[in-house]
């Protein structure tokens, strides 16, 4: 199936709160309106309601966590980016795993979110101050099948400790029902700014004069700084009769559903705009896994997919004001940690609308950025 595993998963329950349909009278003048209904919309939303403004409207034209958002693995892993990324996104990254721990409190594991351990087999030995940064360990073989014995040979890995994974899907639901009037079906077709206010926004159900906008539309064109999508391809095996212990990852990433399906890929297919599934591509995938677990050779494949992931020139968020504008911001360019880092990201949009001064962390995510 060229469709996510994750629909496949979907609860009666599930598709009620992800697909709520068009309205039939929309707000027209909430509080906040929040372009775009994937985590980070959703997240955005749940949290200016946490802030005490009632009236927020989500919109999206499809239905939620559509896009990238329900087609990823759902893994949580900030220790992973401290290996790799500047301390400004390592804060917002560890952050949102925080956020996610207290809301799988909160909402009494409704959203399937565990702590697990990834194990990461490195193309090179990472220098010792990169791995006390991420509060990493390297190990070698031995060591590592003791902590996963499905574990391939392997002369030495990176085990990072109490990281997380979530169902995405799940995620996204629990958001939804937490997120103020949410609406799919409903498309933006343009703004009207005067003034430095954003005054109308025209969509396919009307009018709306928010008290704000939230732009979280993956990408934006209201925004000038430099930003692509990126396809990549993941998979998901049948069901293993075998249990994974912990996250491996390679040139790819795994993660293992409830069900017992294994999930793996997040590709870097640049240059590549067709959405259809490349064989080729699949096989590259398919290699690793069996290097990573051997085990997983029995397994067939039962669902292959793609998506695009929207991204900055630097592979960091976008969390900003829009330019020109005093009621207008933006929450895009997540590439592959939107999951990771929405109720981060949430939170810092939150406090900034509410109170109207940005918070210090949000400046590294300016558009104006070099």
């Amino acid at each position: 199936m060229t469709e996510p595993l994750w629909d496949e998963l979907l609860t009666d329950d599930d598709r009620r709160f992800l697909g709520p349909g068009s309205p039939s009278e929309l707000d027209r003048a909430p509080d906040v309106l929040v372009v775009g209904g994937g985590v980070a919309g959703l997240a955005t939303a749940m949290f200016l309601r946490r802030a005490d403004l009632d009236r927020v409207t989500v919109i999206d034209r499809e239905r939620l966590a559509s896009g990238p958002s329900g087609r990823a693995a759902g893994t949580l892993t900030p220790a992973i980016h401290a290996l790799l990324k500047p301390d400004a996104f390592v804060r917002l990254a560890a952050r949102g795993l925080e956020l996610h721990r207290e809301l799988d409190a909160e909402w009494e594991g409704a959203a399937g979110f565990r702590t697990i351990d990834p194990l990461v087999v490195p193309p090179m030995e990472p220098p010792p101050e990169l791995l006390d940064r991420a509060g990493a360990t390297l190990v070698d073989g031995e060591a590592a099948r003791e902590l996963e014995p499905e574990l391939g040979e392997f002369e030495q890995v990176v085990h990072l400790p109490r990281q997380g994974a979530v169902r995405p899907l799940a995620f996204a639901r629990e958001l939804s029902r937490r997120a103020g009037h949410v609406h799919t079906g409903v498309e933006m077709k343009n703004l009207e700014i005067d003034g430095g206010r954003v005054t109308s926004v025209r969509t396919s159900h009307g009018d709306v004069t928010p008290g704000a906008l939230v732009l979280a539309t993956g990408t934006t064109e209201h925004c000038p700084l430099p930003q692509r999508r990126v396809k990549g391809h993941m998979l998901a095996t049948e069901p293993a009769p075998f249990r994974l212990r912990t996250i491996p990852a390679a040139l790819v990433g795994t993660v293992q559903a409830a069900e017992g399906h294994v999930v793996a890929g997040g590709t870097f297919d640049l240059g590549d705009d067709d959405p259809d599934v490349r064989d080729e591509v699949v096989e590259s995938i398919l290699s690793d896994l069996h290097r990573l677990i051997p085990g997983s050779k029995a397994l067939s494949v039962q669902h292959v997919w793609t998506c695009f992931r929207p991204s900055t020139f630097d592979e960091l968020p976008l969390i900003d004001r829009v330019a020109g504008t005093t009621n207008a911001w933006v929450n895009a360019g997540h590439f592959r940690t939107g999951i990771l880092v929405a109720p981060a990201a949430a939170e810092l949009l939150a406090e900034w609308i509410t109170t109207g001064e940005r918070p210090a962390l949000a400046g590294a995510f300016s558009e104006r950025r070099t």
